[in-house]
Formats: C-alpha cells, structure tokens, sequence
C-alpha cells in the first residue's frame, strides 16, 4: 500500500509542530521539511478543516499543533487525509470489469491486509513517531 504524498506531507506537520510546540511560519515548514510552500498551504487547510492544527494569518500568523492531536493515531489521520483506499479496480464503487469478480480471493486477501495495514497504523500515534527535540 502507498500512501498519497498529502497524507504523507500531513504526516509530517503534524511531527514538526508537535517536536516544536509553538506556531510555525509556512516558510519555516517548506524549509525544515524541504516542502513546497504551497504543497504546505493545501495540507495545512486540510488539517485545520479536521480540526488536528489551528492556523492564525498575518504577519506574526503560523500553525499550532492542536491539543490532543498528539495524541491521535496515525491510523485517524491516514483516514481522513486519503482520498480513497482502492487497492484494485474491484475496491472501488465503479462497475468491475474483473473477469475473477464473482469468485475471485484475491479481493479477499487484499482487503484483509488492507484491514492488517490499518489495524497496525491504529497502535501509533503521532506522539510515538515524532522525534524527540535536541537539547
């Protein structure tokens, strides 16, 4: 399974803000994550619509970690930030042209370690991934 470069990006901010713990300028994130600013600026609206960071404009403006998002899985995040979790033509809601479709285990085995990969991602949280801040 592949995550998506938004979820992967938005896995990241939320590390940098919650390894930082004060507001963040965009251009302090592109720099520190060697990400484009404006990649940052659809990931960082996202965020704040699913209400993980809080965001504050204008020239003293940047990203705060909200509380208890530290606390999340990584297996919350990836959920609401993927658009889809199609592994196979036959996950979507789009009519199959599989010729295996009607007896097919493949769609099993993909869904059970779709549920494995999701299952795993549930026991971590961001907390458990961030990096401990250098003194």
């Amino acid at each position: 399974m592949r995550l998506t470069d938004h979820t992967d990006y938005s896995l990241r901010v939320l590390m940098y803000l919650n390894q930082e713990k004060r507001l963040i300028t965009l251009n302090e994130l592109a720099e520190k994550l060697d990400l484009s600013k404006n990649n940052l600026i659809k990931v960082s609206n996202q965020l704040a619509k699913l209400g993980f960071i809080e965001t504050t404009k204008g020239r003293t403006g940047g990203l705060l970690i909200k509380d208890g998002t530290s606390r999340k899985t990584i297996a919350d995040i990836v959920m609401q930030t993927e658009e889809s979790f199609y592994m196979a033509e036959c996950f979507s809601e789009k009519r199959c042209e599989c010729t295996f479709l009607k007896n097919c285990q493949l769609n099993v085995t993909l869904k059970s370690a779709l549920r494995a990969f999701m299952d795993s991602l549930a026991k971590t949280t961001i907390d458990d991934v961030t990096p401990k801040k250098r003194a």
